[in-house]
């Protein structure tokens, strides 16, 4: 083994390699010392030039057939290249004649790694962990950074433990700490080794949004959001923690502020049309359609086949009292996309304002085939039925949803209308108690939809529920 000091810089590296290759094309002898072929090697390695390394391993075994060092990196130059067989019979041998060299171990369970042998991979990296001596925690965080490109972040996390407990402020293992316990969902933990993070260097603006992201998970929005004003604090054209505070604003429609944020984004990104689009419905909850128009309008001048811009002109002419067109733009949208379940949803929506009832429960069934899980379209078709007085279709469509939204007040509200007009009015009070307990308000709106007259005892019951 090499003393650290033995070591090339990169700028050393360079030089070697250009006068290597300018000795191969003038096909002179390339002769240099070992340590010289290990950096050509190493360099042609990290730009994945399997090619040029493979030829390099050639040559210098050439020169130097018992260097470890070069036979190392023959092995993983061939699990780079998948040659498996080959790199596991360079590695028998040099086990057989250098059994405590920690390199072998890291390279062979790379090999079984690669090979889908997860055991015996996990097996030869204990053994380089047992073996580095050294630097251990470099040891244990180059077998976790392979760990978590495939994956395998259970195992990945028990090295990076290892890490942490020789060396608790190395901010590469903190980093990748919180990223494995954000991928295995125990969030709690992903935001400890964060901050443990950030109380040793407060000025990562990738560590700042990473926080935030996990915030995002929990539900806790605030914190997110404060999170990304960090992270855009350190780093003002952060772009992704724009995008995400921009649109965590919009989903808790706080749209003065998510207008602002989207406003920064389009002077940073003014070619991102689903940028300009998201300021357009930004302008268009607060009913500022002039501009919202404008956004969208900018957006499909950029992309003439984006859909959501069509769409998010269909919602500003049905706001405006124009519904024809907003019936037009609506289906050039869906034309464009036609998986989109607010596109049918909103297609419903216009033809039921329009007095196109039966179009508009077409559009409502091909929203809950896109999307079985959303309440609204199944409630928007409830809603017609009852209101055309098909109450047996009504009865259908709650027993093809069975109890999925058994939560959702206004499901039971409008089931407790159908089952009162069709004279069942226990199983009625059984609906609106149902619906009571999720919103105590639900009662009122059974009444605002349904006329009772002369039944005060069902009034008086309904009330006291």
């Amino acid at each position: 083994m090499r003393d650290e000091g033995d070591y090339l810089s990169y700028e050393e590296t360079l030089s070697i390699v250009r006068r290597y290759e300018e000795r191969l094309l003038q096909n002179q002898n390339p002769f240099f010392d070992a340590i010289e072929y290990e950096g050509i090697i190493d360099y042609y390695m990290a730009e994945n030039d399997g090619v040029k390394a493979s030829e390099a391993v050639s040559i210098a075994l050439k020169m130097y057939p018992n260097s470890s060092e070069i036979l190392l990196r023959k092995a993983d130059m061939n699990v780079m290249l998948q040659n498996y067989e080959e790199a596991f019979t360079t590695l028998r041998f040099l086990e057989s004649v250098e059994p405590r060299n920690f390199e072998v171990f890291l390279i062979k369970g790379q090999a079984f790694l690669e090979t889908g042998q997860l055991n015996l991979a996990e097996e030869a990296f204990d053994r380089a962990v047992e073996l580095s001596v050294e630097d251990r925690v470099d040891t244990l965080t180059r077998i976790s950074t392979p760990l978590l490109d495939m994956d395998e972040i259970n195992l990945g996390c028990k090295y990076l433990l290892k890490a942490f407990a020789l060396q608790p402020d190395n901010l590469f293992v903190l980093f990748d700490l919180g990223f494995c316990y954000e991928r295995m969902n125990d969030l709690d933990r992903s935001i400890y080794f964060y901050n443990y993070y950030l109380d040793i260097n407060p000025f990562a603006a990738s560590v700042w949004y990473n926080i935030a992201i996990v915030h995002t998970k929990k539900g806790h929005f605030d914190k997110a959001l404060d999170a990304y004003d960090f992270c855009l604090a350190i780093d003002p054209e952060y772009e992704s923690a724009l995008h995400n505070k921009a649109n965590t604003l919009a989903t808790l429609e706080r749209y003065p502020e998510a207008l602002a944020a989207f406003q920064e984004l389009v002077l940073l990104e003014k070619e991102n049309v689903r940028v300009w689009c998201s300021l357009g419905e930004c302008y268009e909850k607060q009913e500022v359609y002039e501009k919202a128009m404008e956004s969208y309008r900018t957006a499909i001048s950029l992309d003439p086949n984006y859909a959501e811009a069509y769409y998010g002109i269909g919602v500003v002419m049905m706001e405006t009292g124009q519904p024809t067109l907003s019936l037009d733009f609506i289906q050039k949208a869906i034309s464009l996309d036609p998986e989109q379940y607010d596109f049918w949803l909103g297609l419903g929506k216009v033809n039921f304002e329009i007095g196109q009832q039966e179009e508009a429960l077409k559009a409502y069934r091909e929203a809950v085939l896109i999307n079985p899980d959303e309440a609204e379209a199944y409630l928007a078709l409830a809603e017609i039925y009852l209101y055309q007085e098909k109450f047996k279709e009504v009865d259908t469509l709650f027993d093809e949803v069975g109890g999925k939204f058994e939560a959702n007040a206004s499901m039971n509200v409008i089931k407790a209308a159908a089952l009162y007009l069709t004279k069942r009015r226990k199983e009625a009070l059984d609906a609106l108690k149902a619906a009571k307990k999720v919103d105590p308000l639900s009662v009122d709106d059974f009444f605002s939809i349904v006329s009772i007259i002369n039944d005060d005892e069902f009034i008086t019951q309904a009330k006291r529920l």
